[in-house]
């Protein structure tokens, strides 16, 4: 078990999902966000749609339709193509289902997030089953996230500099 791997990539339709933070019903659904989020992680790749069939070996005018909102994405192809892409689930999870916003799994702050969460989550599971795995990469995260929220701290102190000079 890795940071990796210690979440599942799909979950079970017949549950109700356990971590549901927003209204479910804001905007599109999820499924038509999981394609927002496809469609956005080709352009910053700058793969075209037809060039990812190729390479999954399914008919170009297939993925084209279920890109497009018109056919549904099903879980195992999602799958695929985040597997294809090198989407990690984890994330896109956390930008979809908890947040809502399939724009959010670009963001570093979601990418710290999301890399902080598994392994305290594999830390976690690794407890319970009564043993301790420790994974160096947290102390990265950590500084990195440290780093992350100084820098955020120093540039809304400079806002609120230029703000009060703007008004005098």
């Amino acid at each position: 078990m890795t940071p990796e791997t210690v979440f599942k990539p799909s979950t079970d339709p017949e549950t109700e999902p356990v971590f549901l933070f927003a209204n479910p019903n804001m905007g599109s659904g999820e499924q038509d966000q999981y394609k927002q989020l496809i469609n956005a992680e080709l352009a910053r790749q700058g793969i075209l749609p037809a060039h990812l069939a190729d390479r999954m070996g399914m008919p170009r005018p297939r993925l084209h339709k279920i890109l497009k909102r018109t056919n549904p994405l099903t879980e195992g192809l999602r799958d695929r193509i985040f597997r294809e892409l090198g989407i990690d689930h984890v994330r896109a999870k956390i930008s979809v289902a908890l947040l809502h916003d399939p724009d959010a799994y670009a963001n570093q702050a979601v990418f710290v997030a999301t890399e902080s969460l598994k392994s305290f989550y594999l830390e976690v599971m690794t407890c319970r089953r009564g043993s301790i795995e420790v994974d160096l990469r947290p102390a990265i995260i950590h500084e990195a996230a440290r780093r992350a929220y100084d820098l955020l701290l120093s540039h809304q102190e400079r806002v609120i500099q230029n703000d009060q000079t703007l008004q005098a």
